[in-house]
């Protein structure tokens, strides 16, 4: 088993993009209850990065938020 010490090198020798990647991975498998897939986390950076890419190059669309509040209230009524 490594030490802290080689653990914590090695992820500083990681680049910046994969280093916050971990610290996510870390903080979500800290919170009680979580369980960690690391499927379910590629997925995820995929959908956000998707996400990011459609914002930047202007193909997202956006709807006001009372519309989306009313969608989730017809298909979720309290």
């Amino acid at each position: 088993m490594k030490l802290m010490s080689e653990i914590t090198k090695d992820c500083l020798d990681l680049p910046s993009a994969q280093r916050l990647k971990l610290a996510r991975i870390l903080i979500d498998v800290s919170e009680p209850g979580q369980d960690f897939s690391p499927e379910v986390q590629t997925a995820w950076e995929d959908e956000i990065g998707a996400r990011v890419e459609a914002v930047k190059n202007g193909t997202a669309r956006s709807r006001p938020i009372g519309d989306v509040f009313a969608q989730l209230d017809a298909i979720y009524p309290s």
